[in-house]
């Protein structure tokens, strides 16, 4: 972008804002609009927001599109009102403009001026989606500017919901749990704004928060917003609604890992009851409740019941996902682990090889879902004593870690823990593997630094 002077007075910037309002009324409406965000550039697609009205290029002809940005442009530039960058179709306010702009207006105007800013922004948001992150990460300064006139100038929009919702899923997604939470809490401030506290839309706010307070293992926090979804849910729906089969299978999982398992016993049980009482006992939830009441029979110690949950998953999810289904993938691990947990090896050597089948076949061999598979499986090959099958396993489901993630990441660190122990234990042995397990281990320090 090009400098400009910023040495003029307040007045003199508006006498040239006045003179665009004459000869171009959209730029000066770009300029005011711009002004109410961040200090930072924004796309040209921003400026063509005007009226309350989409002038979006996703929306019309990007030639045409491109010749409206600089006809829009252009009087703001020869002004030097704009610092400008027509190649990459970007612009910024000076400081001395935007501090102009804002001085000028009063509360009520600066509100207006706000609110059609922060829908122009909407426009130019992506919806939550990790290929969308390089520019959510881009007008993430706007986006905070959107949260702080929200809660300073009332700006409690459709737009201004979206917004900070969108962002807020985008940074779960990057794993930022704690600014993701923030932007959440925000978005529901303006819901509830717009539709009060007892609307469905709020447990549905409720609930998108609790997953993310659970992803960052804000456990307390998690358990406190499920409860509350829950509540509201009761109270605005009917009767053994399933809607609220996911909020008692998440509620549950955040109880058990608080360490209250009989608590967590007693929601799952309800979630299927639920299921039960509205005719819903094939439905995904179910599934998933059966799949989460498996694993809580293990912690518990009750490896039979656990069993006799996970199989009836195998069935449900199988018959609602088909047999080459990821979802029927992680029922297999299940029963694979269950069945070892009893000593009934032939079928949990089955069972997790069924789910390394389903895992290579739809993610491919460097994926962290095969990887997994194939360290679930060179877990059991280890503790069986069949040693070299393990390694195979081990050193292939490692490299899919490699691959396809970053390091630190928790299947990374679990799957190193695992195959550094493999290997020294087999370097220490009288194994015909011992040479190999000792080069392998020489290579993980080596590349560690």
């Amino acid at each position: 972008m090009t400098e400009t002077r910023d040495d003029r007075s307040p007045e003199a910037v508006l006498d040239l804002v006045r003179e665009v309002e004459r000869e171009a009324p959209g730029g000066a409406e770009a300029l005011y609009m711009a002004a109410m965000l961040a200090d930072a550039p924004l796309p040209y697609d921003f400026a063509l927001s005007v009226d309350g009205t989409p002038h979006n290029p996703a929306l019309v002809n990007p030639a045409a599109a491109f010749f409206a940005a600089t006809a829009l442009m252009d009087p703001l530039v020869g002004r030097d009102l704009v610092v400008a960058d027509a190649d990459h179709q970007v612009f910024a306010l000076p400081p001395g403009v935007r501090d102009a702009l804002r001085g000028s207006l009063d509360r009520e105007q600066a509100a207006e001026w706000a609110g059609r800013a922060v829908y122009a922004l909407n426009l130019a948001l992506p919806d939550a989606d990790p290929q969308n992150w390089p520019l959510v990460e881009w007008l993430m300064p706007h986006v905070l500017a959107c949260r702080d006139l929200a809660a300073d100038l009332g700006v409690n929009t459709a737009a201004a919901n979206r917004v900070l919702h969108q962002t807020g899923f985008s940074l779960y997604y990057q794993r930022r749990h704690q600014e993701a939470a923030e932007l959440l809490e925000a978005a529901m401030a303006v819901d509830v704004a717009l539709k009060g506290g007892r609307h469905p839309d709020i447990a549905a706010d409720l609930e998108g928060l609790a997953t993310v307070y659970w992803a960052g293992q804000d456990l307390a926090r998690a358990e406190a917003a499920f409860n509350a979804c829950l509540e509201l849910q009761r109270e605005i729906f009917t009767e053994n609604n399933p809607a609220t089969a996911p909020v008692l299978n998440g509620l549950a999982m955040v109880r058990q890992a608080r360490g209250d398992l009989a608590g967590a016993e007693t929601v799952l049980n309800e979630c299927l009851a639920v299921l039960r009482a509205s005719n819903e006992e094939r439905h995904p939830a179910a599934a998933s409740c059966l799949h989460n009441l498996a694993l809580l029979m293990d912690a518990l110690d009750r490896p039979e019941e656990g069993l006799k949950r996970a199989l009836e998953s195998l069935e449900l999810t199988t018959a609602l996902y088909g047999e080459h289904h990821p979802e029927t993938a992680a029922s297999h691990n299940l029963a694979g682990l269950l069945f070892e947990r009893l000593g009934e090896d032939p079928e949990a050597e089955a069972h997790f090889r069924r789910s390394l089948s389903i895992r290579s076949s739809a993610y491919g061999e460097d994926h962290p879902e095969t990887g997994q598979a194939l360290c679930n499986l060179a877990l059991f090959l280890d503790s069986r004593g069949r040693t070299e099958e393990a390694f195979d396993c081990f050193e292939r489901g490692f490299a899919a870690y490699e691959r396809s993630l970053e390091p630190g990441h928790p299947y990374m660190e679990d799957g190193l823990d695992n195959l550094v122990s493999f290997l020294e234990r087999t370097a220490s042995s009288d194994s015909p593997l011992r040479e190999r397990a000792e080069a392998r281990l020489k290579l993980i320090v080596e590349k560690a630094g």
